[in-house]
């Protein structure tokens, strides 16, 4: 049998051959904190290693994402590139590293990287705002060493920045874990003022309450996401989330039946053709201002 090293190499090796920019190994201690039913146990209790994987997003891609008003600026590139196919391809990567580890003798298990299919268990949780998916791939990024969580919640890798889309394997292979990230703040919200809330079409981040997520020794903190108010962005119901609908939204915590009746009634027929037809699976999300706004992967350079 091959050793922890050997395999780990070897695993890897395969990984980044494939497209992957990054590729991490965390141990099962460091989801010590994770909520009891989405750590890697709940689903395997034989687990050992989460293996995770992040792709770069072009910068092309991102910065060109924009209002369909605005000369020169299109959602399409990123709605394709830089969400749909770049989830596509995670997934072919993850699913092809769990078979191979699995003709080895290991079992392993990955689960989609985004949309509803990913909370569909925890669905009714959404009535009350509560939002949790199947399993995070971001905190994953964190335990793994890839990455650190953002004000603006998402995993952001001290070589790209926020500009990652993440996705993992739970694996009951003896791997041989990452050192978590011990260098400079990835993100920096004294520098950009905390650019990605105040840019939010949504208004949907807390200025007083915070998130604090553990990671053995290692901390992130970041703003607390009115995840429903996020989601009226997110289905391009809001003015500067890159839809044609220009909703007012009302004031205080996202409301759920007040979303699906806004989602029915959505105004532009072309917004509701496209997330009647193309996303989740081809496309992503309208918005994304977080994310393409975000200047940490300049930080490093």
């Amino acid at each position: 049998m091959e050793s922890s090293i050997e395999l780990t190499q070897e695993i890897k090796s395969f990984i980044t051959e494939r497209g992957a920019d990054l590729v991490g190994i965390a141990p099962m201690e460091r989801f010590a904190e994770c909520p009891e039913e989405t750590k890697p146990q709940a689903y395997m209790p034989g687990a050992k290693s989460v293996i995770s994987v992040g792709m770069n997003l072009a910068n092309g891609v991102c910065d060109v994402w924009g209002e369909y008003t605005e000369e020169g600026k299109s959602i399409s590139p990123y709605l394709f590139y830089g969400y749909g196919l770049t989830n596509l391809e995670t997934s072919r990567i993850v699913n092809a590293a769990a078979k191979k580890l699995e003709k080895t003798g290991y079992k392993s298990l990955t689960f989609p990287p985004t949309w509803l299919i990913c909370n569909y268990r925890f669905f009714e949780r959404s009535l009350t705002g509560d939002m949790l998916g199947d399993f995070s791939h971001r905190h994953a990024a964190v335990a793994a060493g890839l990455a650190e969580i953002g004000w603006n919640g998402l995993g952001m890798s001290p070589e790209y920045g926020v500009r990652v889309r993440w996705n993992s394997i739970i694996t009951d292979a003896p791997l041989t874990p990452d050192p978590l990230y011990d260098g400079p703040p990835v993100c920096q919200p004294d520098k950009c003022d905390k650019l990605c809330a105040k840019l939010c079409p949504s208004q949907a981040f807390s200025d007083t309450e915070t998130i604090t997520a553990s990671f053995g020794d290692k901390k992130c903190e970041y703003a607390r996401l009115d995840k429903l108010r996020c989601m009226y962005s997110i289905v391009g119901l809001t003015d500067g989330s890159g839809g044609r609908t220009k909703l007012k939204l009302p004031d205080g915590p996202g409301n759920v039946m007040h979303l699906m009746e806004a989602r029915e009634n959505q105004i532009s027929p072309v917004d509701k053709l496209m997330l009647d037809q193309c996303f989740g699976i081809i496309t992503g999300d309208f918005c994304g201002k977080c994310l393409h706004h975000c200047p940490a992967h300049k930080f490093k350079k």
